[in-house]
């Protein structure tokens, strides 16, 4: 169970450093166009509001779940 969680979190940084290239160049490409620029950093802010709110969900539930053991 313990090698499954760590394998997960391994898996999920890996995909969150490849996400992080993937911005990294497109905001490089968009540097001449201004609304461009603006239009990947909203993409950009948009995935790690929705990232908190996932994580705020999934503890939320880890508490209610706890608590109703």
């Amino acid at each position: 169970m313990i090698f499954e969680l760590f394998l997960t979190a391994a898996a999920d940084g890996v995909a969150g450093k490849a996400q992080k290239n993937t911005d990294k160049k497109n905001l490089e490409e968009a540097e001449g166009d201004p609304e461009e620029y603006e239009r990947q950093v909203g993409k950009i802010e948009k995935r790690k509001k929705t990232g908190d709110n996932l994580v705020l969900w999934l503890v939320f539930s880890m508490i209610v779940l706890a608590i109703l053991m």
